[in-house]
């Protein structure tokens, strides 16, 4: 029986794969998990955008997600 993948790797492991290829699908992916994941699944995945993501583009190409507060 395989097991499932949560939501949260899901995303992971899709933005991890676009990271590299184009910012601006980058973008629209993270805002899409944002709005599909829980609060602390959020935390979650912030956590590993800053620490995992992040690190391996150079400073000029980083990019910044504007969260919305509801």
């Amino acid at each position: 029986m395989r097991s499932q993948k949560t939501l949260l790797d899901y995303h992971r492991e899709l933005l991890d794969k676009i990271s590299q290829a184009d910012a601006r699908v980058f973008r629209k992916e993270l805002r899409k998990a944002f709005r599909r994941l829980l609060p602390e699944e959020r935390e979650l995945l912030k956590q590993w955008f800053r620490s995992a993501c992040v690190c391996k583009r150079p400073q000029e190409q980083r990019v910044t997600v504007p969260v919305r507060r509801a």
